[in-house]
C-alpha cells in the first residue's frame, strides 16, 4: 500500500532509494516494458556512483504502471567505467537481449568516454537476467576524430540488413552534434560520420530554429515511423541540445536550462534530409533524456522528470529518493508532426479531462499551479515561471500523481511534464 502522506507517485517510476535519471535500455518483451535507469543508490550521501537500475511494469491489463524492481544491473566496477556506467540503450531479438552504454573513467582530470555491450543471460527469468560485459569492450574505445570526450549515449537501431548506433557529441569547437556507426554483428563498430542536415526543404517546426545550436547534444535517439496523413515512412531524430538561450514572447521557447526536441525527414547515408524542422517535444518545467523503443508497430518513449543539476527536491531530505521517470507514451506521426498519448493507470487516479473549444479555460492545479487556454495559447504558471505554447482545439488532460503531474492538450499534441511539491 502506498503511504497516502508520502512525496512518491503511485505509478510514475521512482527508484527505491537515490537518484534517478535518464531511462536507459528500454524493450518491450510482449506486454511487459522493461525500463534501466541511471541510478545513484547512495544519493546523497556517498560519492557518485552512477549505474544502472532495472524495472519492469505491464502495458496492457490490470497490472498496468505497477512496477516491480529487479536487482540493479550495472555498477561502474570495469577498469573503463569506473566513474559512472552512462545512458545508452537496448536491441531485444529473438528472446536475445544486449544493451550498451557509455563508460565514463577521468584519469589524471581528464574524461576518457567509450561504448560498451552488456549481454543478458535469461533476461525473461525472475531476477531480470544476468549481466555479464562483453569481453570484447571497449567496443568503440574514445570519440572519433574531431570531438571531444563528451561522446555518449548509444542508440542502435536496425540499418537495412544491418545495424546504427547514434551517438550525443561535442566538437572540438565546443559545439554540439550526432554521430553515426554501423555494424554487421552489433560487436565491430565502424565510424560512419557525423549527421549533416539538408535543409533545402524544410518546413518550421515549432521552435525558433530548423536545426539548433548548443554545446553539446545528449540522448539522441534515431528511429522510423509510418506517417499516418502524408502515408509514407520517415525518420525521426530526437537529441536534446544544451545551452540555449530561452526567448520569452506570445509564445516560450528553450524555457529549462536543457532542451529536448526532434526533427522529421530522411536519412541517407549520414545525411539527414529534413522536411519539418525542430520541434520542443515537452514544455513543462521538468522534461529530459528520453528514449523511445519500437515494438511491431507501436512506438513508445519515456522521459525523466527531472533536468541535470536540479536535485533540489524536499523528497531527498523527507524520504531518502529524488525524480522520476513521465508515463509511457505512445507516439503517433501525423503530418511530419510526433503526437504523444499518455499511457494512464487503469483507475485513472487524479485525471481530468477538459474540451479545448470556443471557451476559454482555466486550471488551478495546485495553488501555486496555474494553467489557462484562452483559444490559441496554453500557458503554464508554476511559481511564477510561465510557459505558454500555441495549441489547437482538441481534448486537455491533466494527470495529477502526488508529486508527479503531466498534462497533455490538443489530443496528445502538446506535452507539458513538471513536479510539485
Amino acid at each position: 500500500m502506498h503511504n497516502s502522506a508520502s512525496l512518491r507517485p503511485n505509478y510514475h517510476l521512482t527508484p527505491p532509494q537515490g537518484r534517478l535519471n535518464d531511462p536507459n535500455g528500454v524493450y518491450i518483451d510482449g506486454n511487459k516494458l522493461h525500463v534501466y535507469y541511471q541510478h545513484d543508490p547512495g544519493f546523497p550521501y556517498a560519492p557518485k556512483r552512477t549505474g544502472w537500475a532495472h524495472a519492469v511494469t505491464e502495458l496492457r491489463g490490470p497490472n498496468r504502471l505497477i512496477w516491480r524492481h529487479l536487482p540493479n544491473a550495472l555498477y561502474p566496477d570495469a577498469s573503463y567505467d569506473l566513474h559512472g556506467c552512462y545512458s545508452g540503450g537496448a536491441v531485444f531479438q529473438d528472446g536475445s537481449l544486449k544493451l550498451f552504454y557509455t563508460g565514463n573513467l577521468k584519469v589524471d582530470g581528464q574524461r576518457r568516454a567509450t561504448q560498451n555491450l552488456v549481454e543478458v543471460e535469461d533476461p525473461t527469468g525472475v531476477m531480470g537476467g544476468v549481466h555479464r560485459r562483453s569481453a570484447l569492450n571497449p567496443l568503440i574505445d574514445g570519440p572519433a576524430p574531431g570531438f571531444t570526450a563528451h561522446y555518449r549515449d548509444p542508440m542502435i537501431s536496425a540499418d537495412g540488413a544491418g545495424w546504427k548506433m547514434v551517438l550525443g557529441a561535442q566538437r572540438e569547437d565546443e559545439t554540439g552534434a550526432a554521430v553515426l556507426y554501423r555494424s554487421n554483428d552489433l560487436k565491430n563498430w565502424d565510424f560512419s560520420g557525423e549527421i549533416s542536415f539538408d535543409l533545402s526543404e524544410a518546413k518550421p517546426g515549432s521552435a525558433p530554429d530548423l536545426i539548433p545550436g548548443g554545446y553539446m547534444w545528449e540522448c539522441p535517439n534515431l528511429f522510423s515511423m509510418h506517417d499516418l496523413e502524408m502515408g509514407e515512412e520517415l525518420d525521426v531524430l530526437i537529441f536534446c541540445p544544451q545551452g540555449l538561450e530561452r526567448i520569452d514572447g506570445e509564445v516560450t521557447h528553450y524555457a529549462s536550462s536543457d532542451q529536448c526536441g526532434y526533427v522529421v525527414g530522411r536519412l541517407e547515408g549520414t545525411t539527414f534530409k529534413v522536411l519539418r524542422g525542430f520541434s520542443e517535444l515537452d514544455f513543462g518545467h521538468e522534461f529530459y533524456a528520453p528514449q523511445v523503443t519500437v515494438s511491431g508497430a507501436q512506438t513508445w518513449l519515456i522521459g525523466w522528470m527531472g533536468l541535470p543539476a536540479q536535485d533540489d527536491h524536499p523528497t531527498v531530505e523527507a524520504e531518502g529518493w529524488v525524480h522520476c521517470l513521465t508515463v509511457p507514451r505512445r507516439l503517433s506521426l501525423k503530418g511530419h508532426v510526433l503526437y504523444q498519448e499518455l499511457l494512464l493507470p487503469v483507475e485513472e487516479e487524479g485525471v481530468s479531462r477538459f474540451e479545448l473549444g470556443s471557451a476559454s479555460v482555466r486550471v488551478d492545479i495546485r495553488s501555486n499551479i496555474v494553467l489557462e487556454w484562452d483559444g490559441h495559447v496554453l500557458s503554464l504558471d508554476r511559481d511564477g515561471d510561465k510557459r505558454s505554447v500555441a495549441v489547437d482545439h482538441g481534448e486537455l488532460l491533466i494527470a495529477e500523481d502526488k508529486s508527479a503531474i503531466e498534462i497533455s492538450a490538443g489530443n496528445g499534441q502538446v506535452l507539458c511534464s513538471l513536479r510539485a511539491f
